[in-house]
């Protein structure tokens, strides 16, 4: 966890092969690894889903999912393969789209769902996970934490960057918070609370992040309007603008 800007996606990058680092030891399973490009990491069994899409919308779902070991029948697409392999991994997690679907057709939730179905097609066993849910209905995101959850019990490792403190208590065995691009800790979930690592996200005390003039009281009235309409858009709204937490 950690603000923004604290480091998270770089860190996740750097750990898929995207970014390479300027210093340090990365280590996957206890052997040293320096990743020259996406496909060192999925060979060390690495795999990512970007916060921000990053796939070919001009090609169909089974492209993406298998684009980067595409099956070959005789020196061509063998389809019908490509399409049950590609069927395979949505059915593990539950995404309901057509594999011969254009990518650019599908919502933005269908294709995080997509990606993830495309990281586990790598057979990562250690899957980076940059705010996975932050495209997802409720219904999605109940079944990737299932899906999270069948991952585990496989033994697979699953680095979890999220925002949502709930996602992360239920979810998550350990915590390490980031902050400014440095590690601040690491520690078991079980051990802190969301105050502790709050405080840890933004060095300092969660009280004191709001001004003084968030506690004066409001100023008189100012101005009021009602039955405010807009064609087609609202109807009858009403509010009225008082000198509300004023510094000056």
């Amino acid at each position: 966890m950690g603000e923004n800007g604290a480091g998270k996606s770089t860190l996740g990058k750097i750990l898929a092969g995207i970014h390479r680092p300027d210093e340090g030891i990365l280590e996957v399973e206890g052997v040293a690894r320096r990743f020259h490009s996406p496909l060192d990491a999925q060979r060390a069994g690495v795999g990512i889903v970007h916060q921000e899409l990053s796939f070919c919308p001009n090609l169909n779902v089974a492209e993406n999912i298998c684009l980067s070991h595409l099956p070959k029948l005789a020196g061509h697409m063998d389809w019908p393969a490509l399409y049950q392999k590609a069927q395979t991994f949505l059915d593990e997690i539950g995404a309901e789209c057509d594999v011969r679907e254009e990518l650019s057709r599908l919502s933005t939730g269908q294709t995080q769902m997509v990606q993830i179905a495309a990281a586990l097609a790598t057979g990562a066993r250690i899957i980076v996970m940059d705010e996975p849910t932050s495209s997802l209905s409720a219904v999605e995101s109940q079944r990737l934490e299932e899906l999270i959850g069948r991952l585990r019990r496989r033994g697979a490792t699953i680095l979890y960057v999220s925002h949502r403190m709930d996602e992360i208590f239920r979810l998550c065995d350990t915590i390490t918070v980031m902050r400014d691009g440095q590690h601040v800790a690491t520690m078991p979930l079980a051990q802190t609370n969301e105050e502790e690592i709050v405080k840890l996200m933004i060095g300092r005390s969660w009280q004191k992040q709001f001004p003084a003039h968030i506690e004066r009281a409001a100023g008189p009235e100012r101005l009021r309007v009602e039955n405010f309409s807009s064609p087609g858009k609202f109807r009858d709204v009403n509010f009225s603008l008082v000198r509300a937490k004023c510094w000056a």
